[in-house]
């Protein structure tokens, strides 16, 4: 067995184990969430409905799915059963309020995006068998400046604030929130992974291995706080975006050796210099992008890793012993893909990207000539590329450009602008913000029906929403008795699963004040099943459209969908699973599509019209051909 050193010493990790002991529950007397709050699928967890902060897994699981846990701002610790083995694509992604996790030694498989967004995680202990590792498992985590390995864990490395295969030839990523200004790569590495360097807080200079041959595409993108980087003279190719969106990149040395550099190399770069000798290929790029070049052979700065807790370099022979390669995978692959290798001298670690259900991924789809940029689409889920210039949802026109962005991220702007109208206007009849956020420890009743208040009350059957209601929370009455309901003028805003599975709810009226309505708020309730179950008619009787030109749902089987004009909003999940659609024509009256509103259209190749689209959320467009960028608009 390998010898392997941990970040801490013995005593500090005693230490911190007891306090995540006590954050996540473990033997504190914290009541978990009850069974259910959990959908099971099978031994896999596709969802959890409940709101609150502490949480176990029922022992039943074996897989937490897919976005299970996604965009649960409550939940603050999680106690993972001993059943469970994998951990799927963006399961806690955006979990704003987690801060400790503890993946078991049970535990094989931690899918891309796992806990990206989880800004608030400061400590992750990972166990000795986890040996399948995705893209981007951290990916944001602002806090996180170090992990916790066990030292039998023969398929990682971690090292200094960053993680790498067991053999340390591969980078998987560097924490975002690592000490010191400079990274120093460990001269084994010789291949990075896509968004190795993404949103670092406080690495400036970057220095990296003599083995590396080419920087991939992605692989420094979105550097965050990065100002310098050397590439070596083993360097030959610069690949496609490899050093895109990096606001604060002052310079790159780039050495003569560089024969092969992409054109959007350095697209949403805007202050770079490169520094290399005259003549060479990096010479003539910079002529022609209009990049400032500086003749030196020699980069002007020098350095020695930084790293606060400078460890020693941990022992990576393998005593002649067989070495497992650690495979990258999405979520939806179940079945082990890892093969034993004999670890020689240059082996490179597999990376490969697998679907069970024949998903193309959004990296490897063929790109045009003109496409600039493109990401891994996840209701916002995931890892998104950035152009802070001249970006854009491809497959729309020419010319047309749209914010892509979270629904947090959506509801601050939003919000921002409600305020800016509210103080530039004296007409008291303007409409609420919908993006109304409220601290349920401080709740004025009168104005907002709480989350889960209602939940399960089967003896619930009417319920008359007061005058001045503005906002019905998350979970509100899911699965409850009630048979009708009317939405007042006074409400603006209607939160996730609001309604969720109210079976016997057949009769529903919503005012044309209503401005958001979450995903699934409707889902499962006899109103909705009864409308998406009559035959589809191939005219705009196939859309259903409420509130304030939200489409909440759509029953028609056209390859060609023609979206009616004055929809507003293309609402979340709307033609999820659409399989037969080829394009879709989006009315100018069109300002915003939510999440997931083509997720799985995977025959989808393009938008037309959208003239007055200014706002596309994360993850609207997973599973299609069609990709996301985002950017700031020209002030």
């Amino acid at each position: 067995m390998k010898n392997r050193l941990i970040a801490l010493g013995g005593v500090i990790m005693l230490g911190v184990l007891a306090f995540v002991g006590v954050a996540f529950g473990i033997g504190g007397g914290v009541d978990a969430a009850g069974d259910d709050a959990f959908r099971i699928n099978g031994t896999t967890l596709t969802s959890y409905l409940g709101t609150d902060a502490y949480v176990s897994i029922p022992d039943t699981v074996t897989v937490i799915g897919e976005e299970a846990f996604a965009g649960n701002e409550t939940l603050k610790g999680v106690t993972i059963a001993d059943s469970v083995t994998a951990i799927s694509y963006n399961a806690f992604k955006d979990c704003t309020a987690l801060a400790n996790i503890i993946l078991s030694d049970r535990i094989t498989k931690v899918g891309p995006g796992a806990f990206e967004g989880c800004t608030a995680l400061t400590t992750a202990q990972i166990g000795k068998n986890v040996s399948s590792w995705g893209t981007g498992v951290f990916t944001n985590c602002d806090s996180l400046a170090k992990v916790m390995l066990d030292e039998e864990n023969s398929y990682l490395t971690y090292y200094n604030g960053a993680i790498y295969n067991g053999t340390m030839t591969m980078l998987y990523q560097v924490l975002p929130a690592r000490k010191g200004e400079n990274y120093v790569m460990p001269e084994t590495v010789e291949q990075i992974d896509t968004y190795a360097f993404w949103n670092l807080k406080n690495v400036k200079n970057v220095k990296l291995s003599e083995k590396i041959d080419s920087i991939p595409k992605y692989a420094m993108t979105n550097m965050g706080s990065v100002e310098n980087v050397s590439l070596p003279n083993s360097v030959r190719t610069v690949q496609e975006r490899a050093f895109a969106n990096n606001e604060k990149l002052a310079q790159v040395a780039m050495p003569a050796t560089v024969t092969q550099i992409d054109k959007a190399a350095f697209s949403g770069s805007p202050n770079v210099k490169i520094f290399t000798s005259k003549g060479s290929a990096a010479d003539t790029f910079g002529a022609e992008r209009k990049i400032t070049v500086i003749y030196s052979k020699e980069y002007p700065i020098d350095f020695m890793d930084s790293n606060e807790d400078l460890e020693e370099l941990p022992d990576i022979s393998g005593d002649g012993e067989d070495t497992t390669t650690t495979t990258i995978t999405t979520v939806t692959e179940i079945e082990s893909s890892t093969s034993d290798t004999p670890e020689t001298e240059g082996a490179q670690t597999e990376s490969s990207f697998e679907n069970a259900q024949n998903y193309i991924h959004p990296l490897d789809v063929p790109e045009p000539d003109s496409v600039i940029g493109k990401t891994i689409i996840s209701t916002g889920r995931a890892v998104m590329l950035m152009n802070n210039h001249d970006g854009q949802v491809y497959g729309l026109p020419d010319g047309v450009k749209a914010d892509v962005m979270t629904e947090s991220e959506a509801a601050k702007k939003d919000a921002a602008e409600n305020t800016e109208t509210e103080n530039s206007t004296s007409d008291t009849n303007t409409k609420s913000d919908i993006n109304i956020s409220y601290d349920e420890s401080n709740l004025d009743s009168t104005e907002y029906i709480p989350q889960r208040k209602y939940y399960k009350q089967k003896s619930l059957t009417n319920y008359e929403i007061g005058e001045t209601i503005k906002s019905i929370g998350r979970l509100a009455f899911a699965e409850s008795g009630l048979k009708s309901v009317t939405i007042p003028e006074s409400v603006t805003k209607i939160e996730y699963g609001a309604f969720m599975s109210c079976k016997d709810l057949n009769t529903v009226t919503i005012a044309d004040t209503v401005t958001s309505i979450g995903t699934k708020a409707f889902e499962g309730t006899g109103w909705l099943n009864a409308w998406k179950s009559a035959e589809p008619a191939g005219d705009e009787s196939d859309f259903l459209i409420v509130g304030d030109g939200i489409l909440l749902a759509y029953r028609g089987n056209s390859a060609h969908v023609q979206v009616p004009e004055g929809v507003k909003q293309i609402g979340s999940e709307v033609f999820k699973g659409h399989d037969e659609i080829l394009d879709a024509d989006i009315p100018a009256t069109v300002v915003r599509i939510n999440a997931e509103a083509f997720r799985n259209c995977g025959a989808l190749t393009g938008l037309t019209g959208c003239e007055g689209l200014e706002t596309v959320i994360r993850g609207a467009f997973y599973g299609t051909q069609l990709s996301e960028t985002n950017f700031t608009k020209e002030q």
